[in-house]
């Protein structure tokens, strides 16, 4: 009788043991948003701006225990399939485009660190002294070919929070 009782409270620990190791972890699932910023720089004709902050607006959405990821708005907009959690840090890639995004101690803030791929902005139809205000833009893909856009890439840094 002794030996049935240990045998059924070790299996029942073991049992308990593998389903909580399985339990999955969501603390990152939800809709988080916040601003995201690149340094950037303007072009127009042989004239350069100094480097400055761009910031644009971030929605992230996180589902199943932090392997599914798509970003709705900001830098590299699309879904994610090379996910992965590494502790409080889900990692993400997509060609030129990756990714890190660490929640905090109270799980209600994620702070982004990666690359995008580069941008370059040219003037068009600019007046000397003035501009027009007419901008062509161009990130580097396959589908624009200018000599080292293609291979460059831009830091881009996040701060999202949950979305209530």
């Amino acid at each position: 009788m002794n030996t049935k009782l240990t045998l059924i409270v070790s299996i029942t620990s073991v049992a308990l043991l593998c389903s909580t190791a399985l339990a999955v972890d969501n603390r990152f699932d939800g809709i988080w948003v916040g601003t995201e910023s690149v340094m950037w720089r303007d072009f127009h004709g042989s004239t350069q701006s100094e480097p400055y902050a761009h910031k644009t607006p971030a929605k992230i959405v996180i589902a199943q225990g932090g392997t599914l990821l798509g970003v709705l708005e900001g830098y590299g907009p699309g879904r994610y399939n090379d996910v992965k959690r590494v502790g409080n840090t889900i990692v993400f890639h997509a060609g030129n485009r990756t990714g890190e995004l660490s929640l905090s101690a109270d799980g209600q803030t994620l702070i982004e660190k990666g690359r995008v791929p580069g941008e370059l902005f040219i003037g068009a139809g600019a007046r000397e002294g003035a501009l027009s205000g007419h901008q062509r833009s161009f990130q580097s893909s396959r589908e624009v070919d200018i000599p080292g856009l293609a291979k460059s890439t831009a830091e881009v840094t996040g701060t999202l929070h949950r979305q209530k």
